[in-house]
């Protein structure tokens, strides 16, 4: 049984998060970008980007970073896994902010078939209570 979490921390995610949005359209999503959009300091940021190249989710050019296909596949299952349970929180009656907040704090580490029986019965909804899609694929979108 696989976890998405694979000890990663909110701000690991935040960080590939970052570099997700920055190098959308190609290199590079640079270091002074990557902080500012997690605020913290460069040396920071290089922390985070260092630990996450060594664990292979993002790569690292001459001009900056991106996402490895691991680590956009991680973002997509992690991305998934948030907007299914946040889905499933806000069904209970529980506002949006606070289902936002519970699926955040506790998201990254669901065992992947349970995250299957979760779509499941959830009838595969195709958007979170806030419109966003839920990726299904292996790719993030």
């Amino acid at each position: 049984m696989s976890r998405i979490g694979g000890g990663l921390s909110r701000r690991d995610y935040d960080c590939i998060e970052s570099v997700h949005s920055l190098s959308a359209t190609g290199w590079p999503a640079r270091v002074k970008d990557v902080a500012a959009m997690m605020n913290v300091s460069p040396p920071t940021a290089v922390g985070f980007l260092d630990k996450l190249v060594g664990r292979a989710l993002i790569e690292k050019g001459p001009n900056g970073y991106k996402l490895s296909d691991e680590g956009a596949a991680w973002l997509n299952e992690a991305t998934r896994v948030h907007r299914l349970l946040e889905t499933l929180l806000a069904r209970t009656g529980m506002s949006l902010e606070e289902a936002c907040r519970i699926a955040s704090s506790v998201g990254g580490d669901v065992d992947s078939k349970a995250v299957e029986k979760l779509c499941a019965h959830l009838s595969h909804p195709g958007s979170c209570p806030h419109g966003r899609p839920i990726p299904g694929g292996d790719k993030y979108d």
